[in-house]
Parts: structure tokens; sequence; C-alpha cells
């Protein structure tokens, strides 16, 4: 109950932000567009095969931006921030341990991104039944469960690294590390190694399986698979269109929920186990 009782009081406290609201009102927006420019495209080019499909694909886009984004700014104050202003020794003061905190906060800022998540899409919804009078609830539901399982992923990630550090200074400079790393130097550094290896920078199948495995460490490559899984996509999520004919099992479509649960397990651990053993 220590762990539902945090969890609570965490969410409560989270919703208050205005920058999250701000953060949800703009992923809400980003959804609804992804959705009409998509079906203008498809209106364009008179295609009309796949709509449901190819609207999904549009909203991956604003969801594998913006949805780490969230979690990420929900997350890196959860145990820093309480470090920080005192308020964590009067936490543990009362019945709760360490480990009750770490999930406590984990669940209570899920809780958070869910609420954007489930407002951004049933935004969504509507403006792909007012663009094109029709969506397939399954298909868009599947795809909603997958990118709550992103959300819970950078969640765990902005926690652990809240849990491992001592001031939100030094979980910022974590988070907007992250950031870099994976929206900015990872597809350059994947870009550049390929050329040097095969004098080619435009990927194109079959592509070698170091590309492919590099190409999905990062927690959007392990999105892109899960999504896979759950849609009837032919790989076009993930990076299964350029494996060729004969696909490693790391760019098979499961394989993305193993990459997800261990971003969000190993991070999770090594900042309780930094936590456990740290004098506030």
């Amino acid at each position: 109950m220590s762990v539902i009782a945090i969890a609570k009081k965490d969410f409560r406290d989270a919703m208050r932000s205005w920058v999250l609201i701000a953060l949800i009102v703009l992923f809400a927006l980003f959804t609804v567009g992804g959705a009409y420019i998509s079906t203008q495209i498809a209106g364009l080019l008179g295609d009309a095969g796949d709509q449901p499909l190819d609207i999904l694909f549009a909203l991956q886009t604003p969801a594998s931006f913006l949805i780490p984004i969230i979690g990420l700014m929900v997350g890196y104050k959860a145990i820093a921030g309480e470090r920080e202003s005192g308020s964590l020794k009067f936490l543990l003061g009362l019945p709760h341990s360490r480990r009750d905190v770490v999930l406590g906060k984990v669940l209570g800022r899920t809780g958070v991104v869910t609420v954007a998540i489930v407002i951004g899409f049933a935004v969504g919804i509507v403006a792909i039944f007012g663009f094109t009078g029709s969506f397939s609830l399954v298909e868009y539901l599947a795809f909603t469960l997958v990118t709550l399982l992103l959300g819970l992923t950078f969640v765990s990630i902005a926690v652990g690294i809240s849990a491992a550090t001592g001031s939100t200074t030094r979980a910022a400079v974590g988070i907007v590390s992250l950031i870099g790393l994976f929206w900015l130097l990872w597809g350059f550094i994947g870009q550049l190694l390929l050329y040097l290896i095969t004098g080619s920078i435009v990927p194109e199948p079959p592509m070698p399986d170091w590309y492919l495995l590099y190409s999905v460490i990062p927690p959007g490559g392990g999105y892109g698979l899960a999504a896979d899984a759950v849609l009837p996509t032919d790989g076009q999520f993930g990076v299964g269109m350029l494996a060729g004919d004969d696909v490693p099992f790391f760019a098979e479509p499961w394989f993305g929920f193993v990459i997800l649960a261990v971003w969000i397990i190993v991070p999770l651990a090594l900042g309780y186990w930094r936590f456990s053993r740290v004098d506030l």
C-alpha cells in the first residue's frame, strides 16, 4: 500500500505542472496535425489503400518525439527534487522504504504520461474520424498501448537518473545528455559508420546486421519494432524493411518488447542501487 499511496500523491502533484499541461496540449495538436497531413498526402496521391495504417505511421513521429520528452521532464525531478527540498527525509520518516519511493514515483509519473497519451490520442481519434469518416479502433488501441509502454520506458529512465543523482541540476544534465545522444548523435554516428564501412550513406536493404542492431538499441528503435509486432505493418515502423529476406532475431518485431523491457528495468535498477546506498 505504501507504493500506491506514494503514487497517488505523486500523480496529483505532477499534474499541477503548467509545463506538463502545455506539453499535453502540444502533443494533442501534433496528433491532429499528423492525422491531417497523412490524409492530405493520401488524397493528393490518390491512394486510399491502407489509410488507417498510414495515419498511424504519421502519428508515430510526434509520439516518438514528444512522449519521451514528456516522460523525461515528468520524471527527472521525481526523487532529486525531493532530496533538494528536504521533503524526502520526511517521506522516508513515514512507513515507506526507499524501494517504495522509487516504485511509487514510477507509477505516479507513468500515470501522468498515460493521461497525456490518452488525451492526445483521444483527440486524434476525433480528428481521424473527421478527416476520413472511419478508423480502425483495434489498430488504434494497439498503437496506443505500445505508446504507453514507450512512456513507461522514459519515465523509468528519468526516475532512475533522478534516484542516482543528488540534485535536479545533475538530473537535468543527465536528461539533456540522453536527449542529445538519442535525438542528435545516435543517427549521425550510425550514418557515419555506415559510410566508413560500406561506402554508402543511404540505408537500403539488405543492411548489415551490425547496423540493424545499432538502430534498434535506443528506446525509439524498440518502439518501432513493438509497433510492428501489434500492427500489420510488414516492418514499416521498425527496421524490418531494411533487413531483406534474412531477418536477424534482434530485428524481429517481438524483440522490440525486449529492448523496451531492458530500458525500463536497467536504469531503474541502477538508480535504485545508487539511491539505496547514499546518505540523505
